[in-house]
């Protein structure tokens, strides 16, 4: 069964499809907590430095956006 998206997650997904994104300072990082539990996304190990996040969009997460419709192939 697939989980079920949000549209604000669904966008993510699209803009990382596109690039991984760096998310820095103080920004909280709950929008992504979910899509990152469920594998959607990862934190990169090469992110600039603690306070700066760097996502990326997993294989799951370009499945998951497929089965919504979303990807570009």
């Amino acid at each position: 069964m697939t989980d079920i998206l949000t549209n604000d997650e669904i966008s993510l997904l699209r803009s990382l499809e596109k690039k991984s994104r760096t998310i820095t300072g103080n920004f909280t990082h709950k929008r992504y907590d979910r899509l990152e539990t469920k594998g959607y996304i990862k934190r990169s190990p090469q992110s600039p430095s603690m306070q700066d996040m760097l996502y990326e969009i997993t294989d799951a997460g370009k499945a998951a956006l497929r089965a919504v419709g979303g990807a570009a192939d």
